[in-house]
């Protein structure tokens, strides 16, 4: 049910991560659910967790950081946001170089749901879903602290 993500996903088994294979743009496809696929595993453990997109920037290095969760998107709250997280947000996103953290809506005020809040990056993260924070979709806050980086 729901959304299908991905499609022509490419592995050759040396990645560590499963958007680190060749695949589709997200949410381009041309599948149905009867093609869904799954894996049986004792473990639990996702690394390259949700999509990552900015938004309203000046350009595509800098925006409101948005993120694909339940299938929205939607913002992230500014407590205890620091560069580390920006770092790991560019670093998703393919950017490399220094990056800038910024708070209290930046970029502007997100208008869908705010999934995340409390997030931990150390800042060698290669995804935001390596984070360590608490349970999405619990927080205390406006889109008035929603956050933004500059890759």
């Amino acid at each position: 049910q729901g959304f299908i993500l991905l499609d022509d996903v490419a592995c050759v088994g040396t990645e560590l991560s499963l958007l680190d294979c060749p695949h589709s743009n997200w949410g381009q496809h041309d599948c149905s659910h009867a093609e869904d696929v799954g894996v049986h595993s004792t473990h639990v453990f996702s690394a390259a967790g949700p999509p990552v997109r900015l938004v309203d920037g000046e350009s595509t290095k800098e925006g409101r950081v948005e993120v694909f969760l339940n299938g929205q998107w939607g913002s992230i709250c500014d407590d205890d946001w620091t560069d580390r997280d920006a770092a790991v947000v560019c670093r998703q996103l393919g950017f490399s170089g220094t990056a800038k953290a910024r708070a209290m809506a930046y970029f502007g005020e997100g208008h869908g749901p705010i999934h995340m809040d409390n997030v931990e990056c150390s800042g060698m993260e290669h995804t935001l879903g390596q984070c360590v924070r608490p349970d999405t979709g619990i927080h205390s806050c406006w889109h008035s602290e929603d956050v933004g980086v500059i890759c």
